[in-house]
């Protein structure tokens, strides 16, 4: 049996059943707008933090309306996990963002062209106001909903795949963020012959954990990637933490401990088997600033790797994280996996 407050496709049905008088194309609209607004909100998210770094939230685009975030944060007795301003952030003023003009080259690989997205974007609120405001709405929304997330489908995969498509720099020693780190790794890349990389080494038999660090970038930058990236825009860094020696994490502590490093991260992800976490760093911050955070996240480890506790299943790291800020992925999210390598419809429409 489920508990009350977990979907199924039933409970959906008992409702729409209890209801009666709400089309269910009504319910499916909502859906499917909610799916694109919050997609939309994590590519700017994404792209405004591998552009300004910790300054990302000044170039959001406002309007000056009221605080939603206050309101929320006054009714203490019903606490949300969201904290990122986007979560607060009007669907007018996040539009108004996209389609700035000193913005736009960071979108632009993934929508359509301008002058189409705007027209789009126009049918696209009037739809989302019919629904947030208990209207009817045409007959057509649904289809005109889904025919947008059929045009933005392979737009969106591009975005999510291209976090997902990191890079090894090449040799390590240029640059200083890998470098620096480069004695944690067991199996650096080590040049074989003159057109030859590869993975080599041998893993220490008293080391309890292990770090890599590989380089993520973003479409918009693409022609512009020479190393060192430290302080260059349109870069992050892949850190990823690996515990060994049977040591398991302690996520829960470890995102305590850890905290006051978390605003200046993209995204922290923990692993469904409990044994590592990727954290994801805008090499705008520049060298000083990322080695500080790196070294701080692996002075923390020792707090939080653990062989003697239980090792949390699949649904609870999926159910701790549920629990967390927005910058905490859940691993089953697709900015946590989806590569390249693996085609598929990313609205599944």
């Amino acid at each position: 049996m489920s508990e009350p407050n977990e979907f199924t496709p039933n409970r959906l049905i008992e409702a729409l059943n209890a209801v009666g008088e709400l089309p269910e194309r009504v319910v499916e609209t909502y859906i499917r707008l909610w799916q694109l607004e919050i997609w939309l909100r994590r590519m700017v998210y994404v792209e405004f933090r591998a552009a300004y770094g910790d300054e990302w939230k000044t170039h959001i685009v406002t309007s000056g309306k009221r605080d939603y975030r206050e309101a929320d944060d006054r009714l203490t007795h019903m606490p949300t996990p969201e904290t990122d301003l986007l979560s607060y952030t009007t669907f007018s003023d996040l539009c108004n963002t996209i389609k700035k003009d000193e913005f736009w080259h960071y979108f632009q690989h993934y929508l359509p062209p301008n002058e189409l997205w705007n027209a789009k974007l126009d049918e696209i609120k009037q739809i989302r106001n019919r629904v947030a405001h208990f209207r009817r709405g045409h007959t057509d929304d649904l289809q005109r909903t889904l025919q947008l997330l059929r045009d933005l489908d392979k737009g969106f995969w591009d975005f999510c795949t291209s976090f997902n498509n990191t890079f090894p720099v090449l040799p390590p020693t240029d640059d200083p963020v890998i470098h620096k780190f480069i004695h944690l790794n067991p199996f650096p890349y080590r040049q074989i012959d003159d057109k030859t990389w590869a993975m080599v080494g041998i893993a220490d038999p008293n080391a309890w954990f292990s770090v890599s660090i590989e380089v993520i970038c973003r479409k918009w930058s693409e022609d512009s990637v020479n190393f060192p990236i430290e302080g260059k825009q349109g870069f992050l860094y892949n850190v990823v933490i690996l515990s060994r020696k049977q040591k398991c994490f302690d996520y829960r502590r470890y995102f305590k401990d850890t905290y006051s490093l978390h605003k200046h991260c993209v995204y922290l992800i923990p692993d469904i088997l409990s044994d590592s976490i990727r954290v994801t760093i805008p090499s705008v911050l520049g060298k000083d600033k990322i080695i500080e955070i790196i070294d701080k996240f692996i002075f923390w480890l020792s707090n939080s790797l653990n062989s003697s506790i239980p090792k949390l299943s699949e649904d609870g790291v999926k159910a701790l994280v549920d629990d967390m800020p927005e910058y905490i992925l859940n691993p089953s999210n697709p900015l946590a996996f989806l590569a390249p390598d693996m085609p598929c419809s990313f609205f599944r429409v």
